[in-house]
């Protein structure tokens, strides 16, 4: 086996342990043997698509490498309110987060090279050494989440660009469940926190949906897990292992919104004090608002 191999190898095995863990069952040794036949074509494949990519952020950046990732499984992505995203400067994006493909699809619509993103603590995504220069790791330790924390206000602080999922959770696809909005009202104080340290940053939200199929939203298979939560996160994963063990059979079409970005000083007037949050979950539900309006989807 070739290093190449190897790595790829190495990182199918870590996304065994995701889909165990979608499936609510433990992550040991014996169920990894086991589930490594059944699902080792399609994570392998996983893997090799993200090497390439991986591969293709040193050369012509991250927006590009994530398009090209994308569009293994993305036919298009419509998308409206880019023309008003800052080339240059420092940016906090704030998006909902319904998963599968939203953290390629997002950044290769911004546009930025320099984009920074806040992520789950995934080895998949960290075993990609490229990529891991733009991810910023949030573990469920307090002084390692802390530590992330400022590492994102550096880079911030530096003119970058950063994208914070809002809720910090899976939230659920606007085109195909209810409650988006209810998501964009507990979306984390850690907005203000970032946006105290860097008040000459612009804020751009973002709404996007049509990231999980119809098919797969309500596929039985989720009746597996209790929480919406988690049937949500098995119908991504058994959405992308379905495209991975049959290529072109299955392709998305998300939908992508933008809002005009705003400086922090109109988001303090308008929350009528010196933190933002209010406002930026209200501009957040006009946006969802809008979108459904024009995409169509589930208004609560």
């Amino acid at each position: 086996m070739n290093e190449l191999e190897s790595a790829i190898r190495t990182l199918g095995d870590s996304l065994i342990y995701e889909i165990l863990n979608a499936l609510g069952l433990p992550k040991t040794p014996r169920l990894h043997r086991l589930f490594r036949p059944l699902f080792g074509q399609a994570v392998d494949r996983l893997s090799a698509i993200g090497v390439a990519a991986d591969r293709m952020i040193a050369t012509r950046g991250f927006p590009a490498a994530a398009a090209w990732m994308a569009s293994h499984w993305v036919r298009a992505v419509d998308t409206r309110g880019s023309e008003t995203i800052p080339a240059e400067g420092p940016l906090l994006m704030v998006a909902n987060h319904p998963g599968a493909y939203d953290i390629l699809v997002l950044p290769s619509r911004l546009g930025r090279r320099d984009v920074h993103i806040l992520s789950s603590d995934i080895p998949f995504l960290k075993s990609l050494p490229n990529a891991s220069q733009h991810l910023i790791f949030l573990s469920q330790q307090i002084q390692e989440r802390m530590a992330a924390a400022r590492e994102a206000i550096r880079r911030l602080q530096s003119g970058a660009a950063l994208l914070l999922f809002g809720s910090g959770l899976i939230d659920p696809d606007p085109a195909v469940y209810p409650n988006a909005e209810q998501r964009i009202e507990a979306w984390s104080p850690s907005i203000d926190l970032f946006l105290r340290q860097v008040p000459q940053a612009q804020v751009l939200l973002a709404i996007i949906s049509g990231v999980i199929a119809p098919e797969w939203a309500r596929h039985p298979l989720t009746r597996l897990r209790r929480l919406d939560w988690h049937r949500q996160r098995l119908a991504e994963f058994g959405q992308i292992i379905q495209q991975l063990f049959r290529p072109g059979q299955l392709y998305l079409q998300p939908r992508l919104s933008f809002a005009p970005p705003v400086s922090v000083e109109t988001l303090r007037r308008e929350s009528g004090g010196e933190g933002v949050l209010p406002a930026v979950i209200a501009r957040g539900k006009a946006l969802l608002a809008e979108h459904l309006k024009i995409f169509g989807g589930y208004a609560r």
